[in-house]
């Protein structure tokens, strides 16, 4: 089994909330965030540590993986940057592939937003192993209109951190 071995500040997402029955997002996993200062490129940063079963036959990240990671990031983590804590469903998503992560790469997503309206919600992903670029996406999401489900049903395991809980918002 691969180890995570987590950067600092990252915590896991525990997206089933106590349900009987695992969500997609948690047999996909496990996938990690951070949050850092407002109006930093580290305001949201999504990361996993990939694994085999994440994985193509030749060893490489899937690019079906890859793909969910970038939507998770387009949603959740633009949405943050956007100041929205509702579940954003995706309308529109395309995909550059780059470069391939391997097994035990730490891959870490984060959005851009490119444009804001009333309804829709425009943005820029890319996910990377350190510095290099393996995949680019561009996304456009739903802003439901009303309260609509909160984003913050899928939490942060914070009982995992411990005393690295995410700064206050």
């Amino acid at each position: 089994m691969i180890d995570d071995n987590l950067p600092e500040g990252f915590i896991r997402i525990d997206f089933d909330r106590g349900l009987p029955d695992p969500t997609f997002n948690t047999h996909i996993g496990p996938l990690y965030a951070k949050r850092g200062e407002k109006g930093t490129r580290d305001e949201f940063v999504m990361g996993v540590r990939v694994r085999p079963h994440m994985c193509n036959p030749t060893g490489g990240m899937h690019g079906g993986m890859m793909m969910s990671v970038a939507d998770l990031v387009g949603t959740m983590g633009a949405g943050t940057l956007a100041g929205l804590r509702k579940f954003l469903p995706t309308v529109s998503m395309t995909f550059d592939f780059v470069a391939p992560a391997r097994i035990g790469d730490w891959v870490e997503g984060r959005a851009e937003i490119v444009r804001q309206t009333r309804s829709l919600l425009f943005s820029t992903i890319y996910l990377t192993v350190g510095e290099e670029k393996i995949l680019r996406a561009s996304s456009i999401a739903k802003i439901p209109s009303g309260d609509g489900p909160a984003f913050g049903k899928a939490r942060l395991a914070r009982e995992e951190a411990g005393a690295a809980a995410l700064p206050p918002r």
